[in-house]
């Protein structure tokens, strides 16, 4: 809308900034919380904001516009997330969109057995819990952790590796969130859209982030979580 701050506004000099300060802010939000209050949004764009002069080696104000325009990436950086997961899920685990009634059942089955205890985290689902193999290692993962931060030698988690690797674990957390919505649409038997929302969401992200820490901490000095997130770098890279 006409009132909404634009980038195009600003001179050049300061756009350079902004641009790094979203990529900061990005990174910021992948390895502190992609589901931030309002309180953290302004001071995590204001901290972006800083370290982007820093690293332009000059030093220029902020305004509410340029801090508006930051903060916007709270919610872009999830909507990439769950944009790149959709199409990786629906051919990973294999939904088909189709009128038959058949092919919608099976999708709704499917649906339930990848959430049933999460099992789309793992490399292959079993009948049963104690038979999945491969926790955390599903090639959707990857897929669209690559899909986000990975596309090319210049793209954002190789540019800026100081903050994503080791992969953070909270950006690992998000990407499994992004899966599991983009597996909750299939829910009917057909693919209908669903906004990737905080308020569904973060609850769900929370759990995610919660069993990795859990995970970490049980494994102990073999800490296999470390391992596995630097082994997602190294694969992304």
């Amino acid at each position: 809308s006409k009132g909404q701050p634009k980038a195009a506004n600003y001179e050049s000099d300061v756009r350079a900034i902004l641009e790094t300060a979203i990529k900061i802010y990005c990174a910021i939000l992948l390895t502190e919380n992609p589901f931030p209050t309002s309180v953290q949004e302004v001071n995590w764009a204001k901290k972006a904001w800083s370290l982007a002069c820093q690293h332009h080696s000059t030093k220029l104000a902020h305004d509410g516009g340029i801090l508006k325009l930051i903060m916007a990436w709270s919610m872009h950086i999830r909507g990439q997330f769950k944009t790149k997961a959709r199409p990786i899920v629906a051919t990973t685990f294999g939904f088909e969109m189709s009128a038959n009634k058949g092919v919608q059942a099976k999708n709704c089955l499917l649906v339930g057995e990848l959430k049933q205890d999460s099992a789309f985290i793992f490399h292959v689902q079993g009948s049963s819990l104690d038979e999945h193999t491969g926790l955390y290692t599903n090639p959707a993962i990857q897929q669209v952790i690559n899909e986000v931060l990975f596309k090319n030698k210049s793209d954002d988690a190789i540019k800026w590796r100081k903050y994503y690797n080791p992969f953070p674990r909270v950006a690992f957390a998000l990407a499994l969130t992004a899966i599991k919505c983009a597996i909750d649409e299939w829910s009917s038997g057909l693919h209908e859209m669903i906004i990737f929302k905080e308020d569904d969401y973060s609850g769900v992200f929370g759990s995610h982030l919660a069993l990795l820490n859990k995970f970490s901490q049980a494994a102990g000095d073999l800490d296999l979580v470390k391992k596995l997130l630097e082994q997602v770098y190294n694969t992304g890279w």
